[in-house]
Formats: structure tokens, C-alpha cells, sequence
């Protein structure tokens, strides 16, 4: 009886999130990895915003003293695993983060190296930014900052070797996702992570065509992106979302799935790592 009454008010909670949270202010927190096990330390699991309270990642490079220019930020990774890169601007303030592959591990479609995914030596590497790159290196934010605008004032996908010039700026809202950017596709609402875009997805589409990344939009504001490949990488690191056989799982975010995820052997499993910009993703991701 306590299951069943503890189920219904969660249920009550999450189908009238907006009531508890209001998903207008500002992005209260960084958390990466679905994980469908709510006992999971994997889960949700919470990132450090401000390199004052980072006890955990150390650093790896400082593309801001000492960068190719490829990318911008102090990078900084857990346990040298490349799964999560946390990317800090010059003030230490979070200001993005990337997802890395080991080369040996996956090699992408020729004509997608160095568009989306950057040759960064041993790896292939996506990335995103929380402000304006620009910034980052140049301006950097401060404490304060970090307080009255949350985790960032946008989201910005790197497609291309100049952050700049090949950065995609996501609309904050899904109103203007839809006004504005027509490739890209609305896909299915699932619960705890959002309604998902997917851009330039047809049922008829080459799957080595496939743009790894997903928006999620919750009660119409942009909450949380995914990093998505077609390789099964789970057995690099633990970050990655568990990947299953594509015609078990993909029609759940997609409202037309691309066949060759069903017919391309190459596409069979689909790794993918949420990125949240919310607390309580459990509970406000609802769509």
C-alpha cells in the first residue's frame, strides 16, 4: 500500500512538474547519464560548476594558454576517463563540456571527422558550450555570474574546427526551435529526459549521415541535449547510457525511425550520454 501510494503521488508530481518547478529559471545544475537504476551512482550523476568545488576531476589541458584553437577551456576529466570532459572558462566558472571516443574504440564517417567529431590526438571528441565561446578564454564569467544565470546562458554545439565560426546556437525555447530551424525534426517524449529534436532524421536516411547530438525541451524550455553515436561504447566507461538493439529502443525517441539503424549491422547499438541542465531530472523532465 505505501508502494502504491508513493507511486501516485510521484506520478501526480512529475505529470504537474511545472507547478513545483518552474522550468523558466535559470539551469540550476549540471548532471550527465541516464540510468534507468534509481540506486545508480552512475545516474544522474552530479558535475562540479565551479573549479572551487571540484574535488574529483582533474585537469587534463588548458585550451585557453595553450590550445590548437579547436577547442576553448580548462579541460578537466575524472580519473583520465574521456567520457566527460568538463570545460571551465578562465575564471574557473563552467562554460561547456565534450564526450570523447578513443580512437581505437570507433572511427566515425569519413565526412563527418572534423565536423562534428574534432581529431583531438588519441581521440575523436564532441563538444558543447554553456555561453557564448567567445567568452570563454577572453571575458570568463565570475561567481555571481554562476549564481544569477545558472550552469549557462545557452547551449552551443561545435560543428566544426573553429568554436566560433562552427557553432550551432540552440533556441532556448522549443517555439523557436520549431520557427526557425525546420531540419530539425521534433522526435518522442520520454519520460525523465524530454521531447527530443533529432535534425535531418528520415526513415530513409544513411545512418553514416547521422548528426550525434538530440535537443530535449520540457514544458517548452530547453533542459538537456544528448551526445549520440551509433557505436557500442559502453565498455569505455559507465557514463554512457546502457546501449540495447536499436528495433527494441529507437522508436521510443523517434517518431520516424531510420531504417538503417534496423539494416546497417554498423548502427545496431546506439551509445548516447544526457547532459541536464536541471536538478530533478526524474521529476521535471516530463516533456
Amino acid at each position: 500500500m505505501k508502494f502504491l501510494i508513493c507511486f501516485a503521488l510521484l506520478s501526480v508530481l512529475a505529470a504537474n512538474a511545472d507547478a513545483f518547478f518552474d522550468l523558466s529559471h535559470n539551469w540550476s545544475a549540471l548532471r550527465v547519464s541516464w540510468y534507468v537504476n534509481p540506486l545508480s551512482s552512475w545516474g544522474f550523476d552530479k558535475m562540479p560548476r565551479d573549479l572551487a568545488d571540484n574535488t574529483a576531476f582533474e585537469k587534463k589541458d588548458d585550451m585557453c594558454a595553450t590550445g590548437n584553437g579547436k577547442f576553448f577551456g580548462q579541460r578537466y576529466w575524472y580519473k583520465q576517463d574521456p567520457t566527460v570532459i568538463l570545460l571551465y572558462d578562465k575564471n574557473g566558472i563552467i562554460a561547456g563540456i565534450q564526450t570523447s571516443f578513443p580512437k581505437t574504440k570507433y572511427t566515425p564517417p569519413a565526412h563527418l571527422k572534423d565536423k562534428y567529431y574534432i581529431d583531438d590526438g588519441d581521440f575523436w571528441t564532441l563538444t558543447a558550450y554553456f555561453v557564448e565561446p567567445s567568452t570563454i578564454c577572453t571575458e570568463g564569467r565570475s561567481k555571481a555570474d554562476l549564481a544569477s544565470q545558472g550552469t549557462g546562458t545557452g547551449l552551443w554545439l561545435q560543428y566544426g574546427q573553429d568554436p566560433i565560426k562552427d557553432s550551432f546556437h540552440v533556441p532556448n525555447t522549443e517555439a523557436e526551435m520549431k520557427e526557425k530551424n525546420p531540419n530539425w525534426g521534433h522526435g518522442r517524449c520520454f519520460w525523465t529526459m524530454g521531447k527530443h529534436y533529432w535534425y535531418n532524421v528520415s526513415q530513409t536516411m544513411d545512418c553514416d549521415d547521422f548528426v550525434p547530438n538530440c535537443i530535449l525541451y520540457n514544458g517548452g524550455k530547453l533542459t538537456a541535449f544528448c551526445f549520440a553515436t551509433g557505436a557500442n561504447l559502453i565498455e569505455s566507461s559507465n557514463r554512457f547510457d546502457s546501449p540495447a538493439p536499436a528495433n527494441k529502443v529507437l522508436d521510443k525517441f523517434f517518431d520516424s525511425t531510420p531504417d538503417c539503424f534496423f539494416k546497417n549491422p554498423n548502427y545496431f547499438l546506439v551509445s548516447t550520454m544526457h547532459v541536464y541542465f536541471i536538478d530533478s531530472p526524474r521529476l521535471t523532465a516530463h516533456c
